[in-house]
Order: C-alpha cells, then structure tokens, then sequence
C-alpha cells in the first residue's frame, strides 16, 4: 500500500503575487457554479505535477507566471512549482529543504516530472516494451476529468500504458514481474515476426523451384556470360555505327549545302523579278515619249474643234498645217521635232534591249534555282538512302543488343537476390532459432515470477468488483442490476455491457465514472496490494445525468455514495455546484462563481481590454 498523498494548497503568481485556495480536507468540495474556473483549477494542480495530457486554460498561459500544488507525503511536505513559460516544475521538500528540478518534457535521458511524482505517490515509473507506467496512465486513476466524465472510460491515454499501470497500480505485478511480463510477450512478439518473415522467404523461395546453392552459381555463370557476349556485340555494333554514322554526316552536309544553294538561287530570281519592273516602267515612257514626237512632227491635219479637214490657204512662204498661214519657223521647229522623234526611238530600242536582257537573266536565275532545287533533292535523297540502308538497320541490331544485355543483368540481378534469400533464410533460421531460445527462457522467467498472479488478478478483480458494485449500484439501483470489473482489462462492465456499448446512456457512464474513481480510493484504503494514494480529484461528475426530477435524484444518489465513502483515511476534492449531504467526517466547502473564481486574483477579461 502506498503512503499518503494529501493536497493541502494551490497557488498560482499573477505579476508577482502569490493567491490561491487551501484543498486540505478529507472531504473538500469547491461549490463551483459557471465560470468560476474549476477545471481551470484542476486541470492546473495535475500540470505542476508534471502530467502531459492536461491542458492549460487562457488564464493560466495567458496570465500566471507559476502554479504551485503544496501536497503533503510520508517524507514530508512538499511544494511543486510549474514555470508556464519553460515549462519546468520544482520539488521543494519544506521539511528537509531537498529540491528537485525536472521538466515536463525531458531531453533524452533525462527523468520527467512526471516520474518525480509517481516517487512522491509510491508508485514505480516503469518503461517496459509492452507499455509505461506514467503520470498520465495513473492519473485516470486518481482524476475525473470534466470533459471525460460523460464519455468512454481512458479516450486520451494509451491502451497499453493503461494495461500495464492497472496491472502495476492494482497491485497484480511488481515491478519485476511487470518487466519480466513485458520482455516474455516482446520476445515471443519478435519470435512470431521473425518465424513469419522465414515462413514467407521459403514460400517465395517455393516459387521459384528450391534452387541449391549450386544451381544458382551456375545460374550466375550463365547469365554473367550471355551479359558479356552481348555486351561484346553491341559494342562491335556501335563501332560500326559511329562509322557509317561518319559517312552520312559528309552526306547531310553536301545535302545541307544543296539547301543552301537552292535558297541563294530562289533569291536571286526573286531580286531578277523585282528588277523587271522598273525596266517595264522605262519601256512604257519611251514609247510614249516616241508617240508624242511622231505625233508633233505629223502636224495637225484636222481641227481641234470640229475634227474637220483643214482648207488649204494661199499666202508666201511655208505656210502653217493648222490655220495655214504664212509660218517662216516652220522649218526649224519641223527639224527639231524630227531629232526628237529619233532619238525618242532611240531611247525605246535602249530600253527594249535592257528589258529582253533582264527578261533572259530572270530566266536563268529560274533555271538556276530549278537546278539546285533538283540537286538538293538528290543529294538529302542519297543521305536519307544511307541512313535506311546503312545506319538504321544496325541501330536496330544495336537496341536489341542493349535489351538482351538488359534482360541478361536483370536474369542476374534475380539471381543474386536468391542468393541473398537463401543467405537471408539461414540468417532468419538461426534468428529463429536463438528468438525461440529466449522466448522459452523469458516465459520460464516470467512464468517462475507469475507464480499464482492470475490467481491474484481474479481475486483482485472480484474485491475490486465487489467494491464497485456496492458503491454503483446504490446510485441508480431501478437501472443498475450487476456492475462488475472485468479481469482483463480491470474496465468496468454494468449489466454485462461495456461503457462502449452504454455510451447512449450519459447518464450511466457518468455514474459508472464516478464509482469508479470513488472505488479506487476505496480499494487505496482497503486493500493492502492496492499501490494508489487514497485520493480522488472529482471535476464536476455530474454533468452528464441531465436535469429534472430523475436528474436531480441520480445526483442526489450519488452525492450520497461520494459523502458515505469520504473517510479520515483519505481525500476527495469535489467540484460540483450540487449541496453535498451531511456527513460525519470533515467537510469544507466553499462558495464559487464567475463574481468568486477559484483563481482569486485573476483579471477580468474586461480588465484585459
């Protein structure tokens, strides 16, 4: 049985100053209404004792530098103080002045807060392959939680951190045996996944016919041979393509200079045919220039006017075509316009030659260009010849080279890794085998330390059975009929359900949460194996059994179980806003509500805007 653990005092330091409340009682009940903190406060007490799965409310992280749990044990007095802000708590022993600094998550190989408590409470902190003993396992022993208290049983804590803690907490194993449990059932868990892995090696090794070692040496010389003979070819192979690869490169570039040529050409026919057309220009002009000048050296036969024949007049002299009359000049201007009649044809014969000749070189430039056009088709023609006949066909030789050398390795590689299977498989045998032989040494060891522990562990279980039973029933006895702790996994069963299956009814989880945690202070006090303080923190148990008159008479039920199992020997802190029943043991109780916090000198959320 473990020794005393007695809250007496929680403090918290808000911009320096110390406040709190004293929880020293055997029966302490904060009578808290809305929002006067009180999961606020438990919540708090458990964090400065190093639990984890706790969670601090916006008051504490946003205003409170420390929280400060005074508890008090066989070795003394002790305070433990949470730095929010490191996140470090500090063991002062007020007695002996010994001091303790742990964190609440340690670096590596560093010992917890946590585990400092669970010291204080007289319970080891173990950590076996099959599960831990933590401040936060043992504290769903000893703490309802609010928003748990409606809900399944443990919904935050590992399973097989529970299982182990039940078996260690209830007093089924030691600390010997619990580790000793947990390396027989690792060592038979690695037996298992080591002759798993062996049984499936030889099935895949099944597969593919049993090959002895012998066989898949041959089996490697083989394939290492047609790898390298094909490796051989294709290298042979590429050679020969590199050189023809050679030859139709010269051939590309004859055919790239065939492009070229083709391109210069078409360009200058293209600058010949832009050149025409001014000569076209030229030739036009000249002959109309010559029009002109023929025309005036013809002279006017008709009249302007009527298009008449002009009469023929008498006078000395030339005389003029159009109003014939005595003209001396005639001679001179008929002379003049006959030189630019001439040299009008002379200059329409110049710029009939330049055009014919142009005309001629825009007919070579064309059949310049034809020419290369057809040069250049013959040339890329013949590279693309050589390339189908030469190159390509090796190119193909070549690629089903790479792929036979490709499956060759790949035939390789698999037989390699069924050397390593075969190696691997007697690696897994001798495994096995040494598992084995640790696995019967560990159940001998186990089994030598069990002793009559399952003979215990139902013995435990009916004490504990009969304890909850007396204190669950008395509760809702219309609706309870049996109420038993299940062997196993020592969870608690009514009326041959799980609280899984009663999780429709609030209201008997609720009652089922509260007797419970009331049985393990029970069973603190009452049985001697039993390694739990007698100390119970109740976080307003009641919220889920409704309201009204059945409401209203479970809670009265239960706050009767609650005041008939408060004892001298042992402590319940209960947050609820219901009036307890009278009782003959020592009762505090004191009056909270959003005007009266549990936090006393916290700030208003208004005097923090």
């Amino acid at each position: 049985m473990p020794g005393t653990f007695v809250f007496l005092k929680e403090e918290w330091q808000i911009d320096g100053v110390w406040g709190g409340i004293d929880l020293e009682a055997s029966l302490r009940q904060l009578r808290a209404g809305i929002g006067s903190g009180g999961s606020t406060v438990s919540e708090a007490a458990f964090a400065a004792l190093g639990a984890t799965t706790v969670e601090l409310s916006p008051v504490i992280v946003e205003q409170c530098e420390a929280v400060r749990t005074v508890v008090r044990t066989d070795a003394g007095v002790w305070t433990a103080t949470l730095d929010v802000a490191s996140r470090e708590v500090t063991f002062l022993n007020e007695d002996t002045g010994q001091c303790e600094t742990r964190a609440v998550w340690p670096e590596a190989g560093e010992l917890a807060a946590g585990s400092f408590s669970l010291e204080l409470m007289g319970i080891p902190a173990l950590e076996t392959p099959r599960g831990n003993v933590t401040i936060d396992s043992v504290l769903v022993l000893l703490y309802l939680q609010q928003h748990q208290s409606g809900r399944e049983l443990f919904g935050s804590v590992n399973a097989q951190d529970l299982q182990v803690t039940f078996e260690v907490c209830f007093g089924v194993l030691d600390e010997d045996a619990a580790r000793l449990k947990a390396e027989a059932k690792a060592a038979r868990s690695k037996e298992t996944s080591t002759k798993t892995a062996l049984r499936k090696a030889i099935e895949q090794r099944l597969e593919y016919g049993l090959p002895t070692r012998f066989d898949l040496d041959m089996q490697q010389e083989t394939y290492t041979k047609t790898a390298d003979r094909w490796v051989a070819e294709r290298l042979q192979i590429a050679g020969a393509v590199d050189q023809h690869r050679g030859v139709l490169t010269v051939r590309e570039k004859e055919a790239a200079a065939g492009r070229k040529a083709v391109a210069e050409a078409g360009a200058a026919a293209d600058r010949t045919q832009q050149a025409l057309a001014p000569l076209y220009e030229r030739r036009a002009l000249a002959r109309r220039v010559q029009a002109e000048a023929e025309a005036a050296v013809r002279g006017r036969t008709h009249c302007p006017d009527c298009e008449q024949p002009l009469r023929a007049m008498s006078g000395p002299g030339p005389l003029c075509p159009l109003c014939r009359q005595p003209d001396p000049g005639l001679p001179t201007r008929q002379a003049a316009r006959h030189e630019a009649v001439r040299k009008a044809r002379a200059a329409s014969a110049a710029a009939e030659k330049n055009l014919c000749d142009l005309q001629q070189a825009a007919q070579k430039a064309v059949e310049t260009r034809r020419g290369a056009e057809r040069e250049a088709e013959r040339l890329a023609g013949r590279a693309e010849a050589y390339r189908a006949k030469e190159i390509t066909p090796r190119e193909k030789a070549l690629a089903q080279a790479a792929a036979a050398e490709a499956e060759a390795r790949a035939r390789l590689a698999e037989v390699k890794d069924r050397r390593k299977e075969l190696v691997r498989i007697g690696e897994l045998e001798t495994l096995a085998a040494s598992l084995s032989k640790r696995a019967e040494e560990a159940a001998k060891e186990w089994a030598a330390a069990e002793g009559d522990s399952q003979e215990h562990r139902l013995q435990t279980s009916k004490g504990l059975s009969q304890i909850f039973s007396d204190l669950v029933i008395p509760m809702a006895p219309d609706k309870i009929r049996t109420a038993v702790i299940d062997p196993k996994t020592f969870a608690p069963k009514i009326n041959n359900r799980s609280l899984k299956q009663l999780a429709r009814s609030a209201g008997l989880v609720s009652l089922a949460h509260t007797a419970y945690h009331l049985m393990c202070l029970e069973a603190a006090r009452t049985m001697p194996l039993v390694r739990l303080p007698a100390t119970q923190w109740l976080d307003a148990p009641f919220d889920g059994l409704g309201g009204g008159p059945e409401g209203e008479r479970l809670v009265n039920a239960a706050l009767q179980v609650c005041a008939a199992t408060a004892g001298d020997d042992a402590q319940i802190i209960l947050t609820t806003p219901q009036v307890l029943p009278a009782s003959t043991i020592e009762l505090l109780v004191t009056e909270h509500d959003s005007t009266r916090p549990l936090i006393p000198h916290a700030r208003a959320e208004s005097e923090e805007a």
